[in-house]
This record gives C-alpha cells, structure tokens and sequence, in this order.
C-alpha cells in the first residue's frame, strides 16, 4: 500500500521530487524519547492492576465476559483511555485460540484461562497477557506447559540489551518450546518434522508449530503493534517492545495432522500426550524497555510465578485502592 501510494504520487507529480521518509519515521517511532516511555510505563502499570484484579476475581462457574468487565473498568477507573485491542478471555479449549475474542463461555474447575488485556494511556498502548488456572491452583499437567512457557519468556529476556537483534531473543525462546515439547512428549524431537503437504517446504513442517504457531513479540507504543524499527536490525537504547511465546495444546490435534502413512508413528506417539495436555493453551506476555545495560520489564506488578499467581489469587475480590495521582495526570493529559 505504502509503495503504491508513492508510485501514484510521483505520477501524478513528476517534477516535484517525492522523498521517502518512511524508513526515518519508523526509526523515530522506534526509539522512544523520555516521555513516550513514562507513558508506556504507566499503561503497563493499569494494566497490570487489570490483571490483578482479575485474577483475584476468577472462580469457576464465572462467564469470560464478567473478567473482561472487570479488566476494562480497572482500565478507565486507573485512567486509562479503554482497552489497546479488543480484550481476550479464553478458558478451556478457547485458551489454545491465539485470536479469540467472543469472550462468552462459563468457566469450569480445572482448567485454565488466558486473558490478553492491556490498555492505552495518554494515546500510548502496553500489551499484557497471563494464563492463570479458573481454580486458583494450577495442575501438574497445567504446571508442565506453563513452566516450558515461563522458561521460554526468561531465556529470551535474558538476551535483551543494546544492539542485540530481536533474532537471537526468538531463538533462545525457541529452543527451550522446541525442548520442552519434546521432553513431555508432545513432538518426537526438538527438530522433529511431519508430512504437512506443503510445497514449499518440501511437504515437511517442523513438529512444534502444531503447538507454538505466532511470533515472539512485537514493538508497542502508539500502536497496540507498533511499527517494527529494529525487525532486521538490533534493539536500541528506548525500545518498547513485548516478549509473548505460548504453547496452546488443541484436543483435535492428532486429527489436524495429516492422515498418511508417513505421519502414522509420530500421530501414535503423541497422542497420550495430547490427551493429558488436551485444552491447556498458555501465553505470558510482558512488556520492556530497553535501557543501557539492559532492560526493565515494566509489567512487572503482574504475578508471573506459578506460586505467584495461585497467592494473587487466592487474595480477596474487588477493587482495589487506585493511583490518584495518575488518574489525575491523565486528566491533564485529555485535551
């Protein structure tokens, strides 16, 4: 879109010259200056107050919608402009649908529920997701998925610093899923592949996108995705960005791959796992900036620890004491 609109301006304009300061406009966006990251720092910060308070309000028998109600009133309650995205509040099977948004399914004991919820603050949007148990304690079969996840998230933040390429944080993600799913059995091996039928790739796909299917993480700033400045170069010094690997195990998976010869041991091996591990999906997703040593996770208010998590939310429901002094700079803010 963008090169076609260049195109039809130059001519339609074929004695002025037209300059392409895209490229520049994204490097400006990619290094926040001191304000924009006081105001992304205090998007994570309501956000993170929405995820608390949701956590401590879940039980089961709960609709998705009612934790969504509540994660947006925090929202604006906190001064927050409303929610960056439309909120996601899965549980169950709709915790392994990356994009799920209807947010309209009760609750049960036993399973788990993702919530992906964050909000913009003076026009600037942080991104936050938890994956937390509609009990209140998480399963030794939740607990296995969530730890490789977890792992995951720490082994790429380790990674974050001053012109070090967003490559090598996805990589040392990837390599703990990969190992993960193999040591509970859901892929045969880390770099493992089936017969997925796709031309492009020989008809082979690697075993473990039936399992971690998205990216690593994105920019964030005045968009939810903000644009991608340092995609194919390195991070820089007032980079915003999150960090958010999952592992969303769909009870029809063996189904989903192909029926053919070349599948049939991979499909007998991983079924028992599947069974054990059926409707666990898991995302952790925080936020950070980079600084000049490293990085500060600034969602960090937000339990991530499994005991963490179960001690959140085993704390009383309701709203809790808010920040004035940021409501009220966000009042300032509003034109």
């Amino acid at each position: 879109m963008h090169d076609q609109f260049l195109d039809a301006l130059k001519g339609r304009h074929r004695t002025v010259k037209v300059t392409d300061v895209n490229e520049l406009v994204m490097r400006q966006r990619g290094r926040k200056s001191a304000a924009e990251l006081a105001l992304i720092r205090d998007a994570a910060a309501v956000s993170a107050a929405a995820h608390r308070e949701a956590m401590r309000a879940i039980e089961p028998g709960m609709n998705e919608f009612e934790i969504q109600a509540i994660a947006e009133y925090t929202f604006r309650r906190n001064g927050g402009d409303g929610p960056s995205y439309g909120s996601i509040v899965g549980s169950g099977p709709n915790s392994t649908v990356l994009h799920y948004n209807r947010d309209d399914r009760y609750m049960r004991a036993g399973e788990v529920v993702t919530m992906d919820m964050a909000t913009y603050y003076g026009g600037y949007s942080a991104d936050v997701t938890r994956t937390v148990p509609v009990s209140g304690t998480f399963s030794p079969a939740q607990r296995d998925i969530y730890s490789i996840v977890l792992a995951a998230q720490t082994a790429a933040e380790r990674q974050v610093r001053p012109g070090v390429s967003f490559t090598v944080l996805n990589d040392s993600a990837l390599a703990v899923i990969k190992a993960g799913l193999a040591r509970v059995g859901l892929i045969e091996a880390p770099d493992a592949t089936y017969d997925c039928g796709a031309a492009a790739r020989g008809g082979r796909c690697p075993q473990y996108r039936l399992f971690y299917m998205h990216g690593l993480g994105h920019p964030i700033g005045l968009d939810v995705h903000d644009v991608d400045a340092y995609a194919a170069g390195a991070l820089v010094e007032g980079s915003a960005f999150t960090i958010e690997p999952g592992v969303y195990v769909r009870a029809n998976t063996v189904d989903i791959i192909p029926d053919v010869a070349a599948n049939a041991a991979f499909r007998a091996r991983i079924a028992s796992a599947v069974r054990k591990y059926a409707n666990v999906g898991v995302r952790i997703e925080d936020d950070y900036v980079v600084t000049a040593t490293g990085f500060d996770r600034i969602s960090a208010d937000v339990p991530r620890e499994i005991d963490a998590v179960e001690r959140e939310m085993a704390q009383p429901a309701g709203p809790a004491p808010r920040d004035a002094a940021r409501v009220e700079r966000y009042r300032r803010l509003k034109p």
